[in-house]
């Protein structure tokens, strides 16, 4: 619905030139025939000046006529500056982005001072070409305010849409990695049930015939197994972009010293270290801790410029510690890898935060890059048997 009340600031502004005018009309400051006549045009003027953003055309056609042309047509002479300064600003308002034809703004005030020095001067030519100029000038300085402030919303536009593409693109990250981890467990959930179901039928078979009460209890307990299963691959099979090799293990802390090779042969001097009780850890956690060593490991490869990595595996009595650290200078830049926020970091914390764990990345004090995880161990973690995927 188009706008027909003007702005606070505008009628704010055009009631200061309405007093300023009227006040040096009264004073007797203008000089004229008639004080009551040139009040009423003035004010004309100066009230229509508040809806220049509405009608910027046609304002500025009223303010024009009713501060020079009248006045100059019923003798009044010098018009003090300020009805020009007033005819000055609906110029640079009307020929700004506001009119939707400036040139037809610009060819309207010309005009109109055109008429009013032909009525207060006569037919001189170089009060015309004078008049034209101011006219001229006036409008082009508000083209050029018009263009900077246009220029200014634009970055400012800019700027806010910059902000929400990061956020939605973190968001996509989030959620691309999420879906990662989901195809990751349903893969370590669907060979743990299977090997739960194989071991309840390896057992249910092992029962005497006189054991029909256990029998059906552990069949009961197969056939779930079996069913929620079939249930999982159906409902989570759709977020498999591509089939694994389903006889590959399952990646885990084991194969940590297999993610150090590329820096070897890239010319990295490579230090690794298993410390405290090393133990078998589940098969989700364990997946979860190679999935931040690999991805702290890539990074270095892609941004540090290092010369040295160092990768501690500590396992605590109810955590497991993981430390990538190199001496590199290429994370203190710029970019999306190097200020925290790049799709390997999310992925990191997304990582540790689904098994309770925290993970700290940034520089460190005497140079370098830094990746700290801890992830916590259940109590009574048995790690399923076997190693296979289903």
């Amino acid at each position: 619905m188009r706008r027909l009340m003007p702005r606070p600031v505008d009628i704010a502004a055009a009631a200061v030139f309405t007093a300023a005018t009227q006040a040096e009309v009264w004073a007797g400051l203008v000089p004229g025939p008639s004080r009551v006549l040139l009040a009423a045009t003035y004010l004309v003027g100066t009230v229509a000046a508040a809806w220049h953003r509405i009608a910027p055309i046609t304002v500025l056609a009223v303010v024009l006529t009713a501060l020079a042309v009248v006045p100059a047509a019923i003798g009044v002479g010098d018009n003090a500056g300020l009805a020009w300064f007033v005819a000055a600003f609906a110029v640079i308002v009307s020929a700004g982005y506001h009119a939707r034809r400036p040139l037809v703004a610009l060819a309207v005030t010309l005009g109109l001072l055109a008429v009013t020095i032909v009525l207060a001067t006569g037919p001189v030519i170089a009060d015309v070409v004078y008049g034209c100029l101011l006219g001229a000038g006036s409008w082009l300085a508000g083209r050029t305010i018009a263009s900077r402030t246009l220029r200014a919303e634009l970055s400012e536009q800019r700027v806010a849409l910059a902000e929400q593409r990061a956020q939605w693109q973190a968001a996509v990250a989030v959620a691309d990695e999420r879906l990662r981890i989901a195809r990751e467990l349903h893969d370590v959930i669907g060979h743990s049930i299977s090997i739960m179901t194989l071991h309840v039928g390896g057992v249910r078979r092992l029962l005497g015939p006189d054991q029909v009460e256990q029998r059906a209890a552990l069949a009961t307990v197969e056939q779930t197994g079996r069913e929620t299963l079939a249930e999982a691959q159906r409902l989570l099979g759709a977020l498999r972009t591509a089939q694994p090799d389903k006889s590959a293990p399952a990646p885990g802390l084991a194969h940590v010293a297999d993610l150090l090779e590329p820096a070897r042969l890239a010319g990295i001097r490579v230090a690794f270290a298993e410390t405290g009780q090393v133990r078998p850890l589940p098969t989700g956690l364990d997946l979860a801790a190679y999935r931040i060593v690999q991805e702290a490991v890539t990074n270095v490869l892609r941004h540090a410029s290092a010369s040295r990595v160092d990768c501690t595996v500590h396992y605590g009595t109810a955590e497991v510690d993981l430390r990538v650290v190199d001496d590199g200078t290429g994370h203190a830049g710029t970019g999306p890898e190097r200020n925290g926020n790049g799709h390997g970091h999310i992925g990191m914390r997304e990582r540790a935060t689904l098994y309770g764990g925290t993970v700290d990345i940034g520089p460190r004090p005497g140079g370098g890059y830094a990746v700290h995880a801890v992830l916590p161990i259940p109590r009574n973690a048995v790690r399923p048997v076997g190693e296979g995927r289903p």
